[in-house]
């Protein structure tokens, strides 16, 4: 018989009791016992090359997200990751800026003395002459209106229809603006066959643009290689956002609008689509023309009126401002509701909406351009008006807290003192210290307010500021400074190193990129500084426009008077003296 012999007992098999913890020593075992698991895994094997892989990879990772930031999550105004790694920035304090004098006791006595012997409604109104259309340029009008409306029926329903490559309806204008374009076509192709020495003519080739100036533009542009490139670059970029013209089926009146300030009165847009017609883009508005849907004009109370809303006007008087620094006649033609008016009604509509501490802006733009600076008229609430109640209404009203950052502002005050001196010969009561206030406004804008790169602040008047990664707020904000800066400054400034380079940045960064989407409204308040700064600078003007921003603006103390207020009354041409400043 075989036994098996029982096992020795022995410290390693006998039956253990379960250990008692001292809490005492609890934290001593589990530091012991962390540094043999991190032993374990660091000991050469499978599983500690796993981990030194792991942390490594981890590693880099972290290493490369704390240099290059998430590019992907980048916010406007700095990298994901330098907000925290950098102390919050202070919020910038707001600027100093001009404010404007208030008037003296006999400027206030002087104005209510003005207005007092205004006209009721019931007496003659002194206002825009009530100007008889001539038969031959309503029958001009009506018959390129029924031609349009024949070809745009026609080829609506041609299979094999494609546009053509040039416009098939010229811009239409009245008799008057045809003769004064025909009398410097043929100024300009004179030359020396009489005999006589002609006067040079600044233009872009050889005398041969028929509408550059031959008015005196104050001092001549110093020579230099640097403003040579400039004025190729800001004719070459014109030229390509010109052979963009916008449609009536994509395009609201209110883009068609920004689309022709940029280019004035030779400005195209396509009827139907991209690959329509092309027709006169102040011609289409100004005869009732669909835009998207819309009509910029209607009748109202048997007047043409200028809506407002979304698509249409964003501020009252806005569309006959933009006609106004168009350079558009008072007598051109609004054909409306199968009825003829001209924009000497819609200007009557103006007057009549003027009220006290509403935004006046554009009403004084506009007023200001048509009526003579004497003039008075009541509204349609009874309040008696004049332009230097205009001036007087903006000139107490903010500018950074006005649309577009108080350019617009700016530039109404500085159009109203530009009028008042070409009309006068001097500066007087508001339009003094209106013009004190636009000076001071300008020396400031360009002291303080300007980047390296040439643009002005992103945040407008409020404060110095440049986003680098967002150009469409740097040619906004850039493009609606210097538009007012280049109209209102004096001649000799616009040669100073920071213009130029306001006008290089623009003209680049728009050149830069001819495809990009930019939003209409600022993309045409940007060309219009070009459109400014190539007239007043070297008197060219785009083919079929109107001579506007030559001569030296408010350069002098006293100017030769272009235009009398009686003048301007009794004018009987759209442009008479062919500079409509």
């Amino acid at each position: 018989m075989h036994y098996e012999s029982n096992p020795q007992l022995d410290a390693t098999t006998v039956p253990q009791h379960p250990p008692v913890i001292d809490v005492n020593k609890e934290p001593a075992r589990r530091k012991a016992f962390t540094f043999l698991r991190c032993q374990k895994w660091f000991i050469p094997g499978s599983e500690g090359k796993q981990f030194v892989t792991t942390v490594a990879v981890v590693s880099a990772l972290v290493c490369v997200v704390l240099v290059e930031g998430f590019i992907f999550a980048a916010a406007p105004r700095g990298r994901f990751v330098d907000r925290f790694l950098r102390a919050p920035e202070p919020t910038p304090q707001l600027i100093a800026v001009p404010t404007p004098r208030p008037p003296t006791v006999a400027e206030k006595q002087a104005g209510k003395k003005k207005l007092a012997g205004i006209p009721t409604k019931d007496s003659k109104k002194t206002s825009v002459s009530k100007i008889e259309y001539d038969w031959e340029s309503f029958v001009r009008f009506a018959e390129a209106i029924q031609a349009v409306g024949e070809h745009v029926t026609r080829v609506a329903v041609d299979p094999t229809y494609g546009p053509a490559e040039q416009p098939k309806y010229q811009p239409i204008f009245d008799a008057s603006e045809l003769a004064v374009i025909e009398e410097q076509r043929v100024a300009s192709s004179a030359g020396n066959g009489a005999g006589g020495r002609q006067t040079p003519v600044r233009v872009t080739a050889a005398s041969s643009n028929p509408y550059a100036s031959k008015k005196p533009i104050g001092s001549l542009p110093p020579k230099s290689s640097r403003l040579q490139r400039l004025r190729v670059r800001i004719a070459q970029t014109l030229a390509t956002y010109q052979r963009r013209p916008m449609n009536t089926s994509h395009h609201s009146p209110w883009e068609i609008m920004h689309g022709f300030v940029g280019f004035g009165i030779p400005t195209k847009i396509r009827v139907g689509g991209p690959r329509g017609e092309l027709v006169n883009a102040i011609g289409w508005t100004n005869s009732g023309g669909r835009c998207r849907g819309q009509v910029m004009l209607t009748l109202r109370d048997g007047r043409p009126h200028a809506l407002y809303g979304v698509g249409l006007q964003g501020h009252s008087a806005q569309y006959l401002a933009i006609l106004a620094q168009c350079r558009v006649s008072a007598k051109s033609p609004l054909l409306l509701g199968g009825k003829n008016f001209t924009v000497a009604d819609l200007i009557e509509d103006e007057k009549l909406n003027c009220r006290s501490g509403t935004e006046l802006t554009f009403a004084l733009i506009g007023l200001a351009h048509y009526l003579p600076t004497d003039a008075v008229w009541r509204s349609s609430d009874g309040e008696m008006w004049s332009l230097e109640r205009l001036m007087e209404e903006e000139l107490r009203q903010p500018i950074r807290t006005a649309p577009c950052g108080g350019t617009h502002r700016l530039f109404s005050l500085a159009y109203g003192c530009q009028r008042r001196l070409k009309a006068t010969g001097q500066l007087d009561g508001v339009y003094r210290r209106a013009n004190t206030y636009v000076r001071e406004y300008q020396s400031l804008t360009l002291r303080r307010l300007q980047n390296r790169d040439g643009s002005f602040s992103t945040e407008w008047f409020k404060y110095p500021d440049n986003r680098d990664d967002d150009i469409d707020r740097k040619v906004q904000t850039t493009g609606h400074i210097l538009e007012w800066l280049v109209a209102s400054l004096d001649q000799e400034k616009l040669y100073e190193n920071r213009i130029i380079a306001a006008a290089e940045f623009v003209a680049t960064a728009l050149a830069r990129e001819p495809g990009r989407n930019w939003k209409d409204g600022p993309l045409g308040h940007a060309l219009h500084s070009l459109s400014i700064y190539q007239e007043r600078v070297w008197g060219v003007v785009l083919p079929g426009n109107v001579v506007a921003f030559t001569g030296p603006m408010k350069a002098a103390a006293t100017v030769e008077v272009a235009r009398s207020d009686e003048e301007i009354r009794q004018a009987t041409l759209p442009n008479d003296d062919k500079t409509r400043l």
